[in-house]
């Protein structure tokens, strides 16, 4: 399949939904940044039914961080999530496996893995499974620093539905010509048909599985840091769901570090509060790297 000409500044189309920013990194002098390594690559995943150019500005912070980083974006709508098979999500992603991890095993790659919302957290397990496709169920994705904003939230259905709808709504009420209200209604029907849909055929929900897999080390590497990006004031996804999942994934032997944000709304808090967004990230990524020089030790 032909893929089109990207109409996002500075970035190469790979897939008609994964975009290569710096394909040849940028040389330039890193001493400021002491002993510590950069990342080589960053994964950054949008949220459902974000325009590449909006999602493009967490890479724009990214490279002024890590200039010398290759970049990789995920552009995914809030549908492909919720109605694209376990095997269509991983056909998807194999092109970043294929790019970034051609071989198993590869120590000289330093990973960060950038997650947003929940659509950003289906297709980054997606990313996870297709790894293993490639290279064997034995062999989990290297990375070394996973940040997580505005996601996992709830898993419960009939708590969360009202809010998954609202997430598609927000991404589509343009499209049609009758009122907000109706358009999630008609969403609202679309999740819960897919819901007995999946429970009639046994077949996982997306959202349940991609939670599932970041709490398997066979899958997920408990070597990478877990950095939670979220607020008070998200009204899609709920901060005591999302701690709660945090929680959980310290109980399984992952090391969690909350950064919590008091007004910002749903993936708004880079937005509202860039210096404490990059910050927490440059912070937790020279830990990551100390820790892994400790542990070669």
């Amino acid at each position: 399949m032909s893929v089109k000409k990207s109409t996002v500044p500075g970035f190469t189309p790979i897939s008609d939904r994964i975009f290569l920013r710096n394909e040849v990194p940028d040389t330039v002098d890193t001493s400021e940044k002491g002993p510590i390594s950069p990342p080589t690559t960053i994964l950054i995943y949008g949220w459902g039914d974000g325009l590449p150019k909006h999602v493009a500005k967490y890479a724009d912070g990214y490279h002024k961080l890590f200039p010398t980083a290759r970049i990789i974006m995920v552009i995914s709508s809030i549908f492909s999530a919720a109605y694209q098979s376990l095997e269509q999500r991983t056909e998807a992603m194999l092109p970043i496996i294929d790019l970034v991890f051609p071989t198993p095993g590869d120590s000289s790659e330093k990973v960060i893995m950038h997650i947003m919302s929940n659509t950003g957290g289906i297709f980054s397990a997606a990313t996870l499974n297709a790894y293993q496709q490639r290279h064997g169920t034995d062999k989990a994705l290297p990375h070394h620093l996973c940040v997580s904003d505005s996601t996992p939230g709830g898993l419960v259905f009939s708590t969360e539905v009202s809010r998954w709808s609202r997430a598609m709504t927000l991404g589509t009420a343009n499209w049609f010509p009758w009122p907000f209200a109706v358009t999630q209604r008609i969403w609202w029907a679309f999740l819960y048909t897919m819901y007995f849909l999946e429970k009639a055929i046994g077949r996982e929900p997306s959202g349940i599985y991609s939670c599932r897999v970041f709490l398997d080390h066979a899958m997920a590497t408990p070597r990478a840091l877990r950095l939670y990006m979220y607020s008070k004031l998200d009204d899609l996804i709920w901060w005591e769901d999302l701690e709660a999942q945090a929680d959980i994934a310290k109980s399984r032997g992952y090391t969690t570090i909350l950064e919590r944000f008091e007004d910002s709304p749903h993936v708004g808090h880079m937005r509202m509060h860039p210096t404490q967004y990059w910050g927490s990230i440059d912070k937790w990524w020279t830990e990551s790297m100390a820790l892994e020089g400790s542990s070669k030790s």
